[in-house]
């Protein structure tokens, strides 16, 4: 009799505890959403579309990548909206870092604009750096002797990585106020060169009409690798480093990240098509086809494992070579 007061007291107690155990399990650890910000005005990585008066939207090239794939992980990721689309980068980093904000798009690592945040690895795309010149000019630059000898421009409207910076302090490269001053003076011959993303250049040369007036190198000088990063101060951030990691980590998030690049880009080129250039394009180079980008010229090595994130390093004269 005695034992069997023992079972009936086991199992009276332990039934409670046993489904409290499940119901723990099926708890999901990603219960709060994520709110996401990233650069401010920066296409296609990241920038802010005005809405209306007191509103703003985030829209960015991996946005709708992230979205699908952490859909199965039960996380709830909601791009932040905001007053004004021209909020500056230091406000929105700011944010990310005491944890208002959760994750921002589109870091560089080893760079001090965006020191406190937690990268995730590994970066899916890099950020091609390419020379953008006048047809005639680009025959000329052969090695980083003839660019130290040349004058550069690049515009403050884009970011680059510290190590970028360095290389381009290192040239003698003059920063212009906006991208349409460095691509006046380009075509102007006042500078010969521009150093600039061949993705965020496509889009501003469309908006002026200047899309069939300069051309890009047929390599980068650099490949940037773009992260996506999380606010130190997230709850349970071990386990969201862990679930970001598994799904960047796979070919086909990096494949969708691209193609929403040549979307983003080919819609651009489309809205401005017939575009009347300013006055000081004064004759009208014929475009080619590449002023489109088409899914083959997507960069390849979607992993985006460690060798890419590297690649920055490489000498100058490396990825010069054979221009």
């Amino acid at each position: 009799m005695k034992n069997l007061w023992l079972i009936i007291f086991f199992i009276l107690f332990c039934a409670p505890q046993a489904k409290a155990v499940n119901m723990v399990q099926e708890e999901s650890y990603f219960d709060v959403p994520l709110e996401t910000t990233g650069l401010p005005n920066y296409p296609p990585f990241s920038q802010y579309i005005q809405v209306g008066a007191d509103s703003a939207v985030l829209e960015s090239a991996f946005l709708q990548p992230m979205l699908d794939v952490m859909e199965k992980h039960q996380m709830k990721i909601i791009p932040t909206n905001v007053s004004d689309a021209n909020i500056g980068a230091d406000m929105l980093l700011l944010n990310v870092r005491s944890g208002k904000l959760k994750l921002f798009i589109g870091a560089y690592t080893d760079t001090q604009m965006y020191k406190g945040l937690q990268m995730i690895f590994p970066a899916s795309i890099s950020n091609p750096i390419h020379l953008i010149t006048m047809p005639d000019e680009q025959e000329k630059i052969k090695t980083l002797e003839d660019l130290k000898s040349l004058r550069g421009v690049a515009s403050k409207t884009e970011y680059f990585s510290d190590f970028v910076n360095r290389k381009l302090a290192e040239l003698g490269v003059q920063f212009t106020d906006n991208s349409f001053e460095a691509y006046r003076m380009v075509i102007t011959g006042e500078a010969d060169y521009m150093i600039g993303s061949q993705y965020y250049n496509r889009i501003m040369l469309s908006h002026y009409g200047l899309s069939n007036f300069l051309t890009y190198s047929k390599n980068p000088l650099f490949k940037i690798p773009v992260f996506i990063a999380i606010s130190k101060v997230t709850p349970r951030l071990s386990q969201y480093l862990n679930a970001f990691r598994e799904e960047f980590s796979k070919p086909e998030f990096a494949q969708a990240v691209k193609q929403e690049i040549i979307r983003m880009i080919n819609a651009e080129i489309e809205k401005y098509d017939g575009t009347v250039p300013p006055s000081f394009a004064k004759h009208d180079i014929e475009g080619d086809e590449d002023d489109v980008l088409e899914a083959d010229q997507v960069e390849k090595k979607p992993e985006g494992h460690i060798v890419e994130q590297k690649v920055e390093e490489k000498s100058i004269d490396d990825v010069l070579e054979g221009i």
